[in-house]
């Protein structure tokens, strides 16, 4: 056993998970919580390797990892062990729920390993298996607390998410019958110039996939399955699930020669500007929390897919986004699931006096909400700043200037609608409520994360994101 190995170490992350969906089964609710724990964390090791070795190989004509999966592996992975851990105080406090923790535990870890298996094969159509997988295995999860809106939400995301990504299947067809292969990795090696076809194929990719990324119009599942689902799966649709998605997109747009054409390019900055744009305006109109919070992932996406089209340092600046913000949104929707189980709802309006009720959960989540919008010194602000400086220095200039606007309102939206929960008018015999600060401890470990990214960087996760930025034809 050589611990320097990748497939020793891509065989723990891929196995962790399942022992985590399997094992749950036939334990109690404490064995089965302990399990599930215990398979996320080695998971994390594994992925942690991974990163750090900076592994790159391929074993057979199906699997594979360079240093782009190294750093999807390594953020899904800690966001997996991050809600695992979690769920134990969001479940205590739900109801006559709809899955036992056993079940609940299974799924979670089903969800996990269809992502993790997504990043980690070198073939596009099990690439497009792991990410149906995902809503096989996160469905269920969604009607967790038996709403009624949980159920539409459950089957609205069903039906949506497979038909995108039928879309996204028949873009694969059309690339196979044009290159003779789905081996990403070949492909990539040996980018082809834009035809026709592959025009095509690309498009029908952005679409397909872009559903389940949650890009404009193809969106209308997000807002009601992050919003619906429990806080911790709702962090792992946030937080990872749209990243997983853009990732297989990445691995059909990667097979296109650089330079990119203005054509194809300038589709993929058109279609994710419109969806940053509809999100920061449909944020505004929120009554619910959770449903703020799910606009404005949809907003960073948006973002995020205007870097991948402008390449460069854009390129960079959006994965750096896409990573911090996975760390930022998931504390956001663990301390709202912490405001949920105290106030008993997520309409803003009947929300407010956080710093008197509930000053740590308050102080965490105005954190959070800057965290999301990018403040500085997150590393969401990086981020947002280097793909702003792509689009500078491409002469993007109403490009820039419209990111700009949706940025300041984004950032104003969130932040009031959070602010007046945190600080505003509260009753005045509103005793302080006990919250343990253990519950907290996680959202205080996803912020400070991120804000390593924006400020010092960690040791080995600042170098992943450039040889992976790099690896996609991005500079700095």
């Amino acid at each position: 056993m050589n611990p320097s190995d990748p497939l020793l170490w891509l065989t723990v992350v891929l196995v962790a998970p399942i022992a985590g969906a399997l094992l749950p089964l036939g334990f109690g609710v404490v064995g089965a919580r302990r399990a599930a724990r215990a398979a996320s964390v080695v998971a994390w090791v594994g992925a942690a390797a991974l990163l750090v070795l900076g592994a790159n190989a391929q074993w057979g004509a199906y699997f594979g990892i360079d240093s782009v999966s190294d750093l999807f592996l390594f953020v899904v992975a800690s966001i997996y062990a991050l809600s695992t851990w979690h769920s134990r105080a969001y479940l205590a406090a739900i109801h006559a729920p709809f899955l036992t923790s056993q079940r609940y535990y299974a799924l979670l870890g089903a969800f996990a390993f269809a992502m993790l298996l997504t990043l980690s094969v070198s073939d596009l159509g099990l690439m497009w298996i792991g990410v149906e997988g995902t809503t096989i295995a996160s469905a269920l999860l969604i009607v967790l607390e038996r709403r009624p809106a949980s159920v539409e939400a459950a089957w609205r995301y069903t039906l949506i998410a497979s038909a995108g990504l039928s879309i996204a299947l028949f873009a694969l067809i059309l690339l196979y019958g044009t290159t003779g292969t789905l081996n990403a990795f070949e492909l990539a090696a040996h980018p082809l110039p834009l035809t026709a076809p592959i025009a095509f194929a690309v498009s029908l990719a952005l679409i397909g996939y872009g559903t389940k990324v949650g890009l404009f119009p193809m969106h209308t599942w997000l807002p009601d399955a992050h919003s619906e689902a429990p806080s911790p799966i709702s962090a792992l649709f946030s937080g990872v699930l749209l990243p997983t998605a853009l990732y297989a997109f990445l691995r059909v747009y990667d097979v296109v020669a650089a330079p990119v054409p203005a054509t194809l390019y300038g589709l993929v900055v058109v279609v994710g500007l419109a969806t940053a744009v509809v999100a920061a305006f449909l944020l505004q109109r929120q009554r619910s929390y959770k449903r703020l919070f799910a606009y404005s992932s949809m907003e960073i996406m948006g973002l995020a897919v205007v870097g991948v089209g402008l390449g460069g340092i854009a390129l960079y600046g959006a994965l750096v986004l896409v990573v911090a913000h996975a760390f930022a949104k998931s504390a956001a929707f663990y301390t709202s699931g912490n405001v949920l189980r105290h106030t008993g709802t997520t309409r803003m309006e009947e929300v407010r006096g956080l710093r008197t009720r509930l000053p740590w959960t308050g102080a965490t989540w105005a954190a959070s909400a800057a965290a999301v919008t990018g403040a500085p010194p997150f590393g969401t602000f990086l981020g947002e700043v280097l793909i702003l400086t792509g689009a500078f220095a491409l002469g993007q200039y109403a490009v820039a200037a419209a990111l700009v606007v949706v940025i300041v309102i984004s950032f104003i939206g969130v932040n009031w609608q959070i602010g007046r929960m945190v600080f505003g008018s509260e009753d005045r015999e509103a005793a302080r409520e006990a919250e343990p600060i253990r519950d907290l401890g996680i959202p205080w470990l996803c912020l400070g994360v991120t804000v390593a990214i924006g400020v010092a960087s960690l040791p080995y996760l600042a170098p992943a994101i450039r040889a992976a930025a790099m690896s996609l034809g991005g500079s700095l």
